[in-house]
């Protein structure tokens, strides 16, 4: 009777550790490449590239990317191991131990067998790797199980490498260059196409000045002007200030972030705005001059990652301009599209399509990242 509880138990060791290494093993799989030319890694936890806004089927995956210009989107199955054992959302982060209290590297339930982590491709202790001809954002994401109340768990530790390649092109620059992502489009659009500008206070013109002072406002101008600029509507997905040209460098303040939505604008005292549209392909906004807390340097550097639609497209969750007014969001552009702000804004956030015919064909988006500086900032004239 021994004997034979020891045998079915060697029996079970191997068959544990044939699954452990076969798991193992996928992670060394290569990458796979998609039409615009992002790049997924793939695990047989699995990781695959998917577009969200489309209806899944269930193929076996269990970690599923999406890399958008501004973001890397993560859905995570419970049941991920495929074992019947389902993770628990709060055993899911992307990133280091240190980052597993913050929000956006914490996921959250996206239906009853799901989760979702969506950070911009800078957080989470994302790495940044670049080469002659890609950019790479890399992550992992982290699977840390709980004990239970007798100090024991049944669930496994495991670590899923996660990342987004994007083809390099030439640079761009307001003032400084910066590296472009290249856009999701069939066809070539010009990087010099897109660019951040620092206006007058009544908006009529450019100003070259590069000085400003505490208690001032920036008027910054993003336009799109490209040979099809007549049929494209402009946004800004994100922008964040830094103090070096480096738009990961820290420290590092966004001012908008989840696709369009104005995140300064919540601050007290804030005169965060985006203005009214003069023209679909331009978008104007202002923003509070400031200083980081106890760092001497005064000069500081401005990057936005702007994209261009199909007009036809107008405001979705992840097309917008979103301010914060009354203790509201509303979209500059109209329509009820800024109550993700607050959450998640994503090709699966409830009412995408509420805009769209479904007659429309698949939506067309350039895009690119300027930086603005360097502006010399004071205390006081």
């Amino acid at each position: 009777m021994v004997i034979a509880v020891h045998s079915a138990s060697l029996a079970l060791m191997i068959s544990f550790a044939f699954g452990v290494a076969d798991a193992i093993r996928t992670l060394k799989d290569g990458p796979m490449i998609d039409a615009e030319g992002r790049e997924y890694k793939s695990a047989k936890f699995t990781v695959d590239a998917v577009d969200l806004s489309r209806p899944q089927i269930n193929d076996g995956s269990t970690v599923r990317v999406q890399c958008t210009d501004a973001s890397m989107i993560i859905v995570v199955k419970a049941d991920l191991f495929n074992n019947g054992r389902l993770v628990y959302l709060e055993e899911l982060y992307l990133g280091e131990p240190e980052h597993s209290q913050r929000t956006q590297c914490r996921a959250v339930a996206a239906g009853d067998s799901e989760y979702v982590i969506e950070a911009g491709l800078q957080d989470c202790g994302s790495k940044l790797t670049i080469s002659d001809d890609a950019v790479i954002y890399s992550n992992k994401l982290i699977v840390s199980p709980a004990a239970s109340y007798l100090g024991i768990t049944r669930r496994t530790h495991a670590v899923v490498p996660v990342s987004c390649h994007y083809k390099r092109t030439h640079l761009v620059s307001s003032i400084d260059q910066q590296l472009h992502l290249a856009p999701s489009t069939p066809a070539e659009v010009s990087i010099a196409a897109f660019s951040l500008k620092l206006m007058t206070d009544d908006w009529t013109s450019e100003t070259f000045s590069r000085t400003f002072y505490i208690g001032g406002l920036l008027h910054l101008k993003a336009s799109y002007t490209g040979p099809d600029s007549a049929q494209r509507r402009l946004f800004i997905d994100s922008c964040v200030v830094t103090l070096s040209p480096d738009a990961m460098s820290v420290p590092r303040y966004k001012f908008i972030e989840n696709h369009g939505c104005l995140t300064d604008a919540k601050e007290e005292g804030s005169n965060a705005l985006f203005q009214p549209r003069t023209s679909a392909s331009s978008l104007q906004l202002q923003l509070d001059v400031f200083l980081f807390y106890e760092d001497s340097r005064n000069s500081i550097f401005i990057t936005c990652q702007l994209k261009a639609t199909s007009e036809m497209w107008m405001s979705s969750p992840i097309n917008k301009a979103c301010n914060y007014v009354h203790s509201r969001w509303i979209n500059e552009d109209g329509g009820d599209v800024c109550r993700c702000c607050d959450r998640i804004c994503s090709k699966s956030t409830p009412g995408y399509d509420t805009n769209v015919s479904p007659q429309i064909p698949e939506e067309i988006v350039a895009g690119g990242t300027v930086t603005l500086g360097p502006l010399m900032v004071f205390n006081s004239k």
